[in-house]
């Protein structure tokens, strides 16, 4: 009973302990957390010490491997009687946006407008395309006069699939192009809705001509059904289910 009353003559030194114990805890959590980072620092150290040994061991095998290129390059052109002509790489040509809302794209380098479903320019493509070797497949590009003869006037034509597992594919057109299932077909899709010849495109008298041949579920052309239409650049052609783009130039 007598201790409290006299109580309030401890409390200071109550309250210098209780700081002076906080102190001490502050003090030690402080000397924790510098331990563990100087810990981290020496696994960085370690860590940047493997990644400079696994960058030297990498830069000699690139060294080797170089070594061993210039090697069999020297013997191959020894073999040869000559050194080995080396081909810079080909960039394909660069495809430009233009426009603000309606965006129309264009090849960078033959400024032939293109099908925004294009990765590439068929264009360019046709020009750059060396000749055949002899006994290989010519090119299906053709020359053809206004009778539908050989001659000076070029026609160039595309289908361009719009859906489905082909979108975007090129499929250039030969005199006489038969579009189906049918594996002997000029145009091959995939569609169940298509018959096995399901239609022909070919070149008469300087323009493209597309025929229906009889296929079940019929032919379109900008939505409407037909036997014969003459195609135009950039015409929606329908057959079965599967729409494509007609191209041409």
């Amino acid at each position: 009973m007598f201790l409290r009353y006299i109580d309030f003559l401890f409390v200071p030194f109550r309250n210098i302990r209780n700081k002076w114990l906080k102190a001490k805890t502050v003090k030690g959590n402080v000397k924790m957390e510098v331990g563990r980072v100087k810990s981290h620092g020496k696994r960085v150290k370690g860590y940047a010490g493997k990644a400079k040994g696994y960058a030297g061991k990498a830069q000699e095998k690139a060294g080797a491997a170089r070594d061993q290129a210039g090697q069999i390059q020297g013997q191959v052109a020894g073999q040869g009687g000559g050194q080995v002509a080396q081909e810079a790489p080909v960039n394909p040509p660069q495809i430009v946006a233009k426009g603000f809302i309606f965006k129309k794209h264009f090849c960078g380098a033959c400024s032939q407008q293109l099908d925004k479903s294009w990765d590439h320019c068929p264009y360019c493509a046709q020009t750059a395309a060396p000749p055949p070797a002899a006994g290989a497949p010519k090119t299906q590009a053709f020359m053809v006069d206004a009778a539908g003869t050989s001659g000076h006037m070029q026609l160039l034509g595309w289908l361009v699939p719009l859906s489905g597992a082909q979108k975007g594919e090129l499929f250039t057109l030969s005199p006489v192009s038969q579009i189906g299932t049918e594996p002997t077909c000029n145009v091959v899709l995939t569609d169940q809705f298509m018959s096995s010849i399901h239609a022909e495109i070919k070149a008469e008298g300087g323009r493209w001509i597309l025929r229906d041949l009889g296929s079940t579920n019929g032919t379109f052309v900008n939505d409407q059904r037909i036997d014969q239409r003459e195609l135009v650049d950039n015409d929606v052609v329908k057959f079965g289910q599967s729409p494509a783009k007609f191209k041409s130039l």
